[in-house]
């Protein structure tokens, strides 16, 4: 057998001349087509609509039938050459698959279509993409003219470009590219094989594998458009919960200042309601203590009213700075702008404290140079200030120790003030919590009735009213430094009225 093909045994099913080479040819491009189909997984429903809307708005053009139109004059310029009805055939099915896939397309624009409707569009697309094309494929046949190769070879042309917009239009659906390719490919492809000779057939097999490209292409391009589509929707999703969270920030800002209008509401109230007894209290149990009226027949009553007395005073105290904290935290707090001086204002807040420093056996120094500028700001605030951290400084301070006053302007032209004191000091960890309202340190705590712990959220507040800071400087054992800083404008000795016109 071997001796009479001319062929040795070894070689009997090697590929050689004949039929082999090319069956073998169709089987390595039939793998290859089968490996480059798209094998990701099908989208979700949500993804495959937002593919079809955008085949279907690409598609929904200002010249719904500029393609019908274009196919019915190509067909007019073949009058006299091809039957009349060869030529109406093809135009009359363009323009009914013209008209389907418009009306399929504006109702799905129109729709609101939910996940369990995929199936029904998903069958809707595929049918009108493999109808137009199949109409588009039949001109192959429809208006081929026999004996006229400068013709044929026109027709293939123009049907070649034809299936270039088809391939852009339905790149963003692949299903779309697999349907609407192989109509057009295989009347493309079958045209030219029927020639028989070699050119056509290379040209077959150049657009097959052109065919393979654009779907690999699409399959990119498929993939982008759902990767896209993915990051829009977690955008959108990310917007919504953004505008979720502020709205319920919107809602808990409403509701944190209605509830600081109702503690303002109430604590103005309250003093109101409070202050009135309170001065009775003061008033007589002072008269009382001092025997105005006359002695008492027990003379402990004295020791009494005088008890009385100062804790009336001292609750007295208390409300005034809780409502100038509330004000602070409220932003209403004003100044009254006026020009005073540092020293003057620590020399009347050491005649005030200076009795109770002379009781726990303290002494009070000073370092306050006399040429110093006076200070535009609100002297009653800067007094207040003034006795609140000086007050501090002599409760924490052990007996026979210094509290040293100071004041001194810096490189920068900026006023600093202030109490140093000789104390147990305060833990770094603990400076940001005494700062706070209603907290103390643990010198605080280890004196239970030494204060109620708004003195120096007071000083921070009113400092930072008047556009200044407040720092407390200490480490255990050496004591604390209250430090308050004015900025180098409010230095100046001018009428606040000037000011406000500067600053406008």
């Amino acid at each position: 057998m071997s001796e009479i093909s001319g062929q040795r045994p070894d070689q009997a099913h090697m590929p050689g001349s004949g039929t082999m080479p090319s069956f073998g040819l169709l089987a390595r491009l039939s793998s290859f087509y089968r490996a480059h189909k798209l094998d990701a997984p099908r989208p979700d429903s949500e993804t495959e609509f937002a593919q079809m809307r955008i085949v279907a708005e690409a598609q929904d053009m200002p010249l719904p039938y500029a393609f019908p139109v274009l196919a019915a004059i190509y067909a007019a310029s073949l009058m006299g050459t091809l039957a009349w009805p060869w030529l109406v055939a093809p135009v009359l099915l363009t323009f009914v698959c013209n008209w389907y896939s418009l009306r399929t397309i504006r109702a799905f624009l129109a729709a609101t279509p939910g996940p369990s409707d995929i199936g029904y569009w998903r069958r809707k697309f595929l049918f009108i993409g493999f109808c137009y094309s199949s109409a588009v494929a039949s001109f192959a046949w429809f208006f081929w003219v026999p004996d006229d190769p400068i013709l044929q070879t026109y027709l293939l042309c123009v049907m070649a470009l034809a299936l270039v917009p088809i391939v852009l239009i339905n790149s963003s659906y692949r299903p779309l590219i697999l349907v609407c390719m192989p109509p057009m490919v295989l009347a493309l492809t079958a045209r030219l094989l029927l020639y028989g000779d070699v050119a056509h057939s290379i040209f077959a097999f150049m657009l097959v594998m052109f065919s393979v490209l654009v779907v690999r292409i699409a399959t990119k391009t498929n993939s982008s458009v759902i990767e896209a589509i993915r990051l829009k929707g977690d955008k959108d999703a990310l917007i919504d919960e953004l505008y979720q969270a502020k709205r319920e920030s919107d809602r808990a800002r409403a509701k944190a200042e209605d509830a600081n209008r109702a503690k303002s509401q109430f604590l103005a109230n309250m003093s109101h309601e409070l202050r009135t007894p309170l001065n009775a209290i003061i008033g007589f149990s002072e008269m009382m203590s001092t025997e105005l009226l006359g002695k008492h027949v027990v003379t402990n009553y004295r020791d009494y009213a005088e008890d009385i007395h100062r804790s009336g005073q001292h609750l007295l105290g208390l409300i005034n700075d809780v409502l100038d904290l509330s004000r602070i935290e409220a932003g209403r707090f004003e100044i009254s702008e006026e020009t005073v001086t540092i020293q003057g204002l620590a020399d009347d807040s050491r005649r005030i404290l200076d009795i109770r420093a002379q009781a726990q056996k303290i002494e009070i120094t000073e370092d306050i140079p006399p040429h110093l500028p006076p200070v535009l700001a609100d002297g009653r605030t800067l007094r207040q200030i003034w006795i609140n951290i000086l007050t501090n400084a002599i409760k924490f301070s052990p007996a026979h120790s210094t509290v040293h006053l100071y004041a001194h302007i810096d490189e920068a032209g900026d006023l600093h003030f202030g109490v140093q004191d000789e104390g147990p000091g305060i833990p770094e960890g603990e400076i940001d919590k005494v700062l706070e309202a209603f907290t103390q340190g643990a010198s605080g705590i280890a004196q239970p009735g030494t204060g109620s712990g708004l003195g120096l959220a007071i000083v921070r507040g009113l400092m930072e009213a008047h556009g200044g800071r407040f720092d407390l400087i200490s480490r255990p054992g050496e004591g604390t430094r209250a430090n308050c800083v004015l900025p180098a404008w409010r230095l100046d000795a001018i009428n606040p009225r000037d000011h406000h016109r500067r600053n406008a």
